[in-house]
């Protein structure tokens, strides 16, 4: 899959050289080049999809979608003043709430397009597997509280 997407190169070629295959990948055809790599992290018994963005641009997002709808509405408010507590606490990601109520983890990876290191998209994946096996079920107990309140 080589195109003019040079982060997107790079890191299919780690992948290749590392005999990774857990990745989709999904080219958006436009102007910046986007290429889409898609997996599943394993936490709590639950798989995760993960959603990884390059492009020709400084910002690589790279998101967890960690529960596909959070509790609105009078019961929320412990879940989101826990996102808000483990938003203070991690500074390398962010949480938040997407338009669909869905809880994401969010971590963008900065740098030129030649200078883009693969291998942080693994660790810091690797970081994140450790934090969600942490934190997923506090949070989880959390939202399932919620849900019985309202």
């Amino acid at each position: 899959m080589q195109n003019s997407n040079i982060k997107a190169n790079k890191f299919q070629d780690f992948l290749t050289a590392g005999q990774i295959t857990c990745f989709g990948v999904q080219a958006m055809n436009d102007d910046l080049h986007t290429v889409i790599f898609r997996t599943n992290l394993e936490v709590g018994g639950q798989q995760l999809p993960v959603m990884f963005v390059t492009d020709d641009t400084l910002h690589t997002p790279l998101q967890v979608r960690v529960v596909p709808a959070v509790v609105q509405g009078p019961g929320s408010q412990s879940v989101l003043a826990y996102v808000n507590e483990l938003n203070r606490t991690y500074k390398s990601f962010k949480y938040f709430i997407s338009e669909d109520d869905a809880l994401i983890l969010d971590v963008c990876l900065t740098a030129v397009p030649e200078q883009f290191e693969p291998q942080l998209v693994s660790l810091t994946l690797d970081v994140i597997l450790r934090h969600l096996q942490d934190e997923y079920p506090v949070l989880m107990r959390k939202i399932w509280a919620d849900t019985a309140q309202n």
